[in-house]
Formats: C-alpha cells, structure tokens, sequence
C-alpha cells in the first residue's frame, strides 16, 4: 500500500496525561512555538548488516501547549516529507517517491497520551498518519528539560523522542539494491520557546506551506 500523491494535512501532536484532554485543563498552559533550527526528525535504517544509514527531515515546525504541573498538555508539530535528507541525492529521490512526497506534502503525528515521570514526560502514546496509512506508535523519552534562556530571556523547553517503524506498515517500498533491512529507528528532536500571551492567539493557525 503507498500513500496518496499530493496528500498534505497537517501535522498534530497533542500531549495528554490522559487518554483524552479537557479543553478546559489547559486554560493555566503555556504555549511553546518550534525552533526549525533545533527541532528535526531523524532516522536510522541498518544497511546490508554492516552499518547504519542516517538521515533527517529538515523542515519541522509547530508548537506546543503544556502545563507541567497539571501534566496535561497539546500541540501541533508539521513534518516537511520532501525535507528527507541522508546525504545520499539518488536515495533521497527514492524516499521522497515512496512517500509521495510532492511540494509541501507533511505527515500527520498525533500523540493521545503523554505519561509523567514526576514533571517531565516519560513516554507518549499515540498515531502516525501518513497518505491513508494511520499507525499506532509509542514514543520514549530519551530526554527534555526546560531552562531559561540568557539570550532570549524566555523559557526554553526541549527533548529527544524516539521509537521503531517497520518500513513495511509505512508501504515504503524501496528499490533492493539500496540494500536497507529491518525496523527503522525513528528520533524526534524538538526546542521550543515560549511564547507572550498575545502570540498565543496564532498558535493554532493553520499551517503554512
């Protein structure tokens, strides 16, 4: 099964401490908007047994909404498909084929359940949609931490996720003689910074191209 062509939709990712999130609850959130020069997706995929092809989505953007102490939280996250990136021109066109990456085409991540450990999250549950495909995925928290940034003078919040794909759940079907075997390693790696209360009103907008 391949993904639609020209499919676009937006990206979402929403951080729940529950299986479901009261609008209400999260009045007291704050809003974080994406760094796209420090929020990335990156992937690893094992080739021929004898080392791990590495690449990256370029083009990640969004926000999110979260209150740490009600560990509830929400957001919008857009993945750029023709942003992939491994460095290598020829596979790079195969990926953007199989995924039918055309224009500003983007993926859809929606995270449904964010478990805390204490008041960071340690894990989120959730789906991937790519074109008609719609997965279910869990995300590990490698890391995340907030600080206060010297230069900005705001709040910065940030960590890495990751889980595995089988490629074949993706339909990403890919010439043999790339010689790409197994799961791949998916890792999300978001910065954010925080947001005045009068920028909050554009946080859910709808995405640019």
């Amino acid at each position: 099964m391949k993904p639609a062509r020209g499919w676009v939709a937006q990206s979402v990712l929403v951080l729940c401490g529950a299986l479901s999130c009261d609008a209400g609850a999260l009045a007291a959130a704050q809003v974080y908007r994406l760094t796209p020069t420090h929020s990335f997706v990156h992937f690893a995929w094992n080739h021929a047994g004898l080392s791990t092809l590495r690449g990256r989505f370029d083009k990640v953007s969004g926000h999110i909404r979260f209150d740490r102490q009600a560990r509830l939280g929400q957001g919008r996250v857009e993945l750029r498909l023709d942003s992939v990136n491994t460095g290598r021109p020829a596979l790079d066109a195969a990926l953007r084929r199989a995924l039918g990456a055309t224009g500003a085409t983007l993926a859809n991540v929606e995270i449904v359940a964010l478990r805390f450990d204490g008041d960071r999250p340690g894990a989120a549950l959730g789906r991937l949609s790519l074109g008609s495909i719609d997965l279910p995925i869990r995300l590990k928290t490698v890391h995340f931490n907030c600080y206060l940034n010297p230069l900005l003078l705001r709040e910065v919040c940030g960590g890495e996720f990751e889980t595995e794909l089988d490629p074949s759940t993706l339909g990403l079907a890919l010439d043999p003689a790339f010689d790409l075997h197994g799961p791949i390693r998916l890792q999300v790696q978001v910065e954010s910074i925080r947001q005045d209360p009068e920028q909050d009103e554009d946080a859910d907008a709808a995405p640019s191209s």
